[in-house]
């Protein structure tokens, strides 16, 4: 059975209480109100205290070291690390005075000692990882040390020639048993058996602790003279000619060095080696300049393929990624962006041919201290700028792919995907940043009109602004500043509407300069530092919310935010911030640090000496780690040495000036103007005739510029299909030469030869030249001869001359030249060939050739020695002799007429026995009448005998100094017309020439009289 039910009204149900109530005589009591507790909110947990931050240096170097007892040890930023067999390190106990730059192992009688040294003090470790014994220290900055038995080989710079001292007193020493010929490089395995690299013969070896030095044989020709440094490794000597390239073994007892080969690999060598060996960079640094913090006391940095998690205390690496290999360009940039970190590095993989020097972003998810690497997200061309924001924005300078049509920025979007974007206006030099929407912000309004096109009117508000601000006296900062005027951020997106999102209540005064790019943290605040004529300022503006004012940070010049931390530096010292820029506080600077502000200037523009990351920031060579209290500002206690290593004196004695005074005009061939006045000096004036055909070509000297031969060849032959060129023709002229003129030659070609033969190069003096042809796929030299006439010789590549040439008058007319390490001869009647081999590190000068030989001059700043080089005659029915063998005898001390030409005074007469020698040297001074003025491209004639040197000769450009006072008029007999730009002179013969550069000569040469004066 259906039940029904009705409805009743809410008010109809309250109906009878009304009613009853109204028929009461008395009101009911009021309710009973009970007072509501009091809603308590407990405050947040006040953040954990940062931890203490502490100032070190980075001014050392990161390198292997030698093996010692427990294990390798290693310099981490100079800084001492002893890595035992199972991969585990341990850091040094007590600081070195200084970073350190090497260590050494030095063998003695009674065992080995540990030397290492800074910049300026040599140290002995008696405990790796203890306080360094200070043993020496040296006036001049330290280039490098070597061993030697019971003594440590020292090089300074400013100096060559190394200095020897004790490995237990410091004291100098001086090692009879040495060569002439300074050492490069040296490095013993025990007492008795060494290697060294001595200049111009390359590598030696000793059997017995160096009392005597023999020339290493070699297995591959020319190993022993290209080796540039000998190790100790796996108690072996090696041999190498880049530090971490192929190695030579040496047997010092048998004196041979053997085929170089690959060192084993190290792809499972511990962390803290393949990150040495391939990035040589202090972890330390790169944290502080580009890190990113993964727990407590630990971050991670990047470099060279690798991704490291390091040990912000040690610079120990505790976790190691390789995601490139034998990467050129090692710079990265690792900054966090949310909850994850993003990597910008280049990679040596190219995504397809339309990137080159790719540059790619990877992600690096984070837990705790855990990381993981994913692969490249987007690969650019090019290194470029990595910026994010503590939001997860991410961007980077340029556009993602280049079919992306015009792009300035690559942002990623909130679903993963990279979009090109740009504006109506340039981005970079506005501050531009990433916003969490996949936007980016930048600045705008940074001067009058800077506001997009559809903005643009003129507001009688803003000229009255304009017109009261200029006489303004109050506090501009405090003035009120119209809307219109205001500077302000705006975003654009991937449809490039531009939108504004946050004012500041500010107008820059003068130029307007975004030292922060723009950052967006969690909150939606916009953080970023500009500066303007005024100052640096501070700003954090939150989006679509009230205009603020910007914070001037007062005595700054240069800041920086990376996320919420940053610095500023000023003269007056730094400020830190760890809000994003809220609120500022000074630093306690050691002294260090204090000297590098002083030069705050030089140091912003690099990334390398100037950076602020969320682990600490870097100031030139100190770093500060952590962003609490400062606890460690003491500066290090300055070391006692008991010995000094005085700089090395040069007696000052004052140059000889070239001095000359006008004479009257002579004729003459000037100097050209420049290469493309050659063939209008050598080139024929009349057109081929009909039916034939006629190619030519020129080439200068390199060697001495203006001043260096021009030659021009052409050749000539019917212009019938098939034919063969019958005529060849050179032209050649020597600017240096006094009194010289073009000189030609023609006849026939080599039989056979082709069309299309190509002058490749000329060097000569006066009459003399040899000419470099090239003829398919053959190299042909060409040598003239001072009668007239031509010989020829097809060459390989190795025997082309490549430098200086000289020639003989002697008989067979020598010519001599060097070819790398290779030292040719050329006489006449025969084929050029190979008499010795020299080394080519040092400066090298060859004599005029005579009937004994040729003498080599090698020098370097505090040295000069020479050899001469005898010429095996030939055996016409024999082989070609062999060259002679580099050796460390017959080297003598000789005059350093390189670094001392301006010291030495005119010949009077040629002497006796003399050797010859052509000196370059690139700049000097003259006068000339009243003239001062620079010389360039200077060659000196110059004769030596013995300790003695004289100048016979001497050519050069003459540019006068603008401030010179004009030549005093000459009389009107010998008129003087054109300046003087060249000199040529001929001290002996006293005679001299010079003038105006360039064609024609029409009254452009003037006779001259000219000598070498002592300055007073």
């Amino acid at each position: 059975m259906k039940r029904y039910f009705r409805r009743t009204s809410a008010a109809a149900l309250g109906l009878p209480v009304v009613l009853g109530s109204l028929s009461c005589s008395a009101p009911p009591p009021p309710p009973k109100v009970v007072p509501k507790a009091p809603l308590v909110v407990a405050a947040p947990p006040p953040p954990p205290p940062l931890p203490p931050a502490r100032w070190m240096q980075v001014a050392g170097a990161t390198a292997m070291g030698p093996q010692v007892d427990g294990g390798t040890l290693m310099l981490v930023g100079g800084r001492r690390v002893l890595l035992a067999a199972d991969g585990s390190t341990k850091a040094e106990t007590a600081a070195s005075p200084e970073p350190l730059q090497e260590v050494i192992v030095v063998p003695t009688a009674s065992g080995k000692r540990i030397i290492a040294r800074g910049s300026n003090g040599i140290y002995r470790l008696d405990d790796p990882l203890g306080a360094p014994k200070p043993l020496a220290q040296s006036e001049s900055d330290l280039r490098a040390i070597g061993a030697y038995p019971g003594l440590v080989v020292v090089w300074t710079h400013g100096s060559e020639t190394p200095r020897l001292i004790d490995v237990e007193t410091g004291k100098f020493k001086v090692v009879s048993t040495l060569p002439a010929l300074p050492m490069r490089a040296v490095a013993f395995r025990d007492d008795k058996e060494g290697a060294a690299i001595f200049e111009g013969v390359g590598l030696a070896v000793t059997s017995d602790g160096g009392a005597t030095w023999k020339r290493a044989t070699e297995e591959v020709a020319g190993d022993a003279l290209r080796i540039r440094g000998v190790v100790v490794r796996g108690g072996a000597l090696r041999g190498y000619v880049y530090e971490e390239g192929l190695e030579s073994p040496i047997d010092a007892a048998q004196a041979r060095v053997d085929r170089a080969v690959a060192p084993p690999a190290e792809s499972n060598a511990p962390a803290l080696v393949r990150w040495v060996r391939t990035t040589r960079m202090d972890p330390i640094a790169a944290a502080a300049s580009s890190g990113v913090e993964v727990g407590d006391g630990a971050a991670l940095v990047a470099n060279s393929g690798l991704l490291a998690r390091i040990d912000t205390k040690t610079g120990s690496i505790t976790a190691l990624e390789e995601f490139a290999r034998d990467v050129t360009n090692g710079n990265c940039t690792l900054q966090r962006a949310g909850k994850d970190a993003w990597l910008g590095c280049t990679v040596n993989e190219q995504p397809n041919v339309d990137i080159y020097d790719p540059f790619a972003i990877m992600r690096v998810q984070l837990d705790g201290s855990s990381f993981k690497l994913d692969g490249p997200a987007v690969v650019l061309s090019g290194e470029t700028e990595l910026r994010t924001s503590p939001s997860g924005g991410v961007m980077v300078m340029g556009q993602c792919t280049t079919h992306d049509g015009e792009g300035e920025v690559c942002v990623r979007q909130s679903d993963g995907r990279w979009v090109s974007m740009s504006a109506e206006v340039e981005l970079y030099t506005r501050g531009v940043g990433p916003l969490s929407d996949g936007r980016v912000a930048f600045l705008r309004n940074m001067w009058d009109g800077d506001v997009p096109e559809t903005e643009r009117s003129e507001r009688e508000d803003e000229e009255s602004y304009d017109e009261h601000d200029r006489d303004y006296e109050g506090d501009h900062e405090e003035r009120e500043v119209p809307e219109g005027k205001r500077l302000y951020v705006a975003a654009v997106g991937d449809g490039r509407k531009e939108e504004r999102i946050a004012t500041i209540a500010w107008r820059p005064r003068g130029e307007l300069r975004a030292q922060s790019a723009i950052q967006e943290d969690g909150d939606h605040n916009l953080h970023f530092i500009v500066s303007d004529d005024e100052g640096v300022y501070a700003i954090v503006q939150p989006m679509d919310k009230e205009a603020r004012r910007p914070q001037k940070l007062e005595g700054m010049t240069e800041a920086r935010l990376r996320g919420s931390r940053g610095i500023a530096v000023g003269m007056d010292g730094i400020r830190a911030t760890t809000d994003g820029g809220r609120t500022w506080a000074g630093v306690p600077l050691p002294a260090r640090a204090r000297d590098a502000v002083m030069q705050i200037d030089s140091l912003v523009t690099d990334p390398a000496t100037f950076g602020v990351s969320e682990v600490g920031l870097l100031l030139d060579r100190n770093v500060r780690m952590g962003w609490g209290a400062t606890d460690n500002i003491e500066d290090p206690i300055e070391p006692v040495f008991d010995a000094t290593l005085p700089s090395i004196s040069r007696v000052s004695v004052p140059e000889r000036l070239l001095t000359c005074s006008v004479e009257g005009n002579v004729q003459g061939t000037p100097v050209l103007q420049g290469s493309a006045q050659v063939s209008y000096l050598l080139a024929k004036k009349t057109p081929a005739p009909k039916g034939t055909r006629r190619v030519t070509g020129t080439s200068s000297s390199s060697r001495d510029g203006i001043m260096g031969v021009v030659a021009l060849f052409e050749e000539e032959g019917s212009d019938k299909p098939g034919s063969l060129p019958t005529k060849w023709s050179f032209t050649w002229h020597d600017p240096a030469e006094l009194g010289g003129k073009p000189r030609s030659w023609s006849g026939a070609p080599p039989k056979g030869t082709p069309w299309g033969a190509q002058i490749r190069g000329v060097l000569g003096s006066g009459a003399r030249a040899v000419i470099t042809m090239r003829i398919g796929s053959k190299n042909l030299l060409v040598r003239t001869k001072p009668q007239g006439g031509i010989e020829t010789a097809e060459v390989a590549y190795n025997l082309l001359p490549s430098n200086d040439i000289v020639f003989g008058s002697d008989k067979g007319e020598p010519i001599a030249w060097m070819r790398d390490t290779a030292l040719i001869v050329w006489l006449s009647g025969e084929a050029p060939r190979i008499i010795g081999h020299v080394s080519y590190r040092s400066n090298r000068l060859l004599s005029e050739p005579t009937k004994d030989g040729v003498t080599v001059l090698l020098s370097g700043t505090d040295w000069s020695a020479l050899r001469v080089f005898p010429i095996p005659p030939m055996d016409k029915k024999g082989p070609e002799p062999s060259p002679l063998a580099p050796t460390l005898d017959g080297w003598t001390a000789a005059p350093n007429l390189t670094s001392h030409i301006g010291r030495f005074g005119l010949c009077t007469s040629k002497p006796k026995g003399a050797t010859r020698f052509s000196v370059p040297r690139s700049y000097a001074r003259a006068a000339i009448d009243a003239s001062s003025g620079s010389l360039g491209y200077v060659r000196y004639d110059v004769y030596l005998t013995g300790a003695d040197a004289c100048v016979a000769g001497a050519t050069a450009t003459f540019s006068p100094d603008r401030t010179s006072a004009r030549a005093a008029p000459l009389a009107a007999k010998v008129p003087k017309k054109g300046p003087i730009n060249f000199v040529r002179a001929d001290f002996l013969g006293k005679r001299a020439e010079g003038g105006a550069r360039g064609l024609p000569a029409k009254d452009a040469m003037h006779k001259l009289t000219c000598t070498l004066e002592e300055r007073k």
